[in-house]
């Protein structure tokens, strides 16, 4: 398969499908800079303690019959992370079948951006002041997009593209599919691109402004932390990882722990339930993102809760 800038791609259908949706959304008054809020740290309680949370890669199975295994992800194109260690690399060369979150099929592809852009008259700059505008491009700038297109984004896409890192190269999820195609294995999507974007586009607009605001009002915090929680996956430390991404004081807000909801909880019981025919066939490399792994609501106690063998490998 041909390797491409996925940012890039994104950027392209964006650009060429965003103006066929129609979406009309009202609000009373711009929000300003006056309406940024200052990320503190939360007040310090004791961290939860999270099952299966020392490893990235888990073996699973039932008595008789062939294993397959459970890889945490992190959406990144850093080399340190995409060069694989050997156990990693060794499973999925060897696995008849690659199932990913969602594959980036071209009609789900141009869906997704559909529905990440405004495309009846309502730009961005509708619902914030011309100085946060023009941080949001500045931003989005070092993620290839001009302030022209940054004006037909809708909040929710905006704040979920700048809470990835702005690398070059394919991220580590995409690499995967790659090799997998590569080996001939059968590939297969758990759920559908459009699904992962109703998880946000479903919100409420206040609430997807809200977020955006957050995270742009903080943006120099939250590029910050990238490099700390590439750290803590490179030491295979899904507890730092979860402790670190819920350090701040807006995670104990509602419409975080709602975020958290239908992120990672809801889509981890979906999740399960979709796997259990590459399960039950076995031989399958399931490649998923890693904080989708630990807790008693992840995807690795919900399937020992189904009876299987859940057996750290790396």
């Amino acid at each position: 398969m041909m390797r491409f800038n996925f940012l890039k791609f994104l950027k392209y259908l964006l650009t060429t499908a965003g103006l066929l949706v129609w979406t009309c959304v009202v609000r009373a008054e711009q929000v300003t800079q006056n309406d940024c809020r200052t990320v503190e740290t939360a007040s310090h309680k004791k961290s939860e303690s999270l099952d299966y949370s020392n490893a990235l890669l888990w073996k699973i199975f039932k008595d008789g019959e062939t294993p397959s295994y459970i890889f945490g992800t992190i959406h990144v194109a850093d080399p340190r992370i995409t060069n694989l260690p050997e156990p990693v690399n060794e499973r999925l060369n060897n696995a008849s079948v690659y199932v990913m979150e969602a594959l980036p099929e071209p009609d789900e592809a141009i869906r997704l951006s559909q529905m990440m852009f405004f495309s009846d008259g309502t730009t961005l700059r509708d619902f914030i002041d011309t100085g946060l505008f023009d941080r949001a491009a500045e931003i989005l700038s070092n993620y290839q997009f001009t302030a022209e297109t940054v004006a037909f984004l809708k909040p929710w896409a905006a704040f979920l593209i700048m809470n990835y890192p702005p690398e070059d190269g394919l991220p580590l999820d995409l690499q995967l599919l790659d090799t997998a195609r590569e080996n001939g294995a059968k590939l297969h999507g758990l759920e559908t691109l459009t699904e992962q974007g109703n998880v946000f586009s479903e919100m409420e607009f206040d609430t997807q402004i809200q977020l955006f605001m957050d995270t742009l009002c903080n943006y120099e915090i939250v590029s910050n932390d990238f490099e700390q929680m590439k750290l803590f996956y490179l030491d295979k430390n899904l507890q730092g990882l979860f402790n670190y991404s819920n350090k701040y004081s807006f995670s104990e807000e509602k419409i975080y722990k709602d975020l958290v909801r239908r992120l990672l909880t809801d889509r981890n019981h979906v999740m399960v339930e979709r796997m259990q025919p590459f399960l039950e066939q076995g031989d399958a490399f399931i490649a998923i993102g890693a904080m989708h792994l630990p807790g008693a609501d992840g995807v690795l106690s919900l399937l020992a809760n189904k009876g299987y063998k859940v057996t750290a490998i790396y």
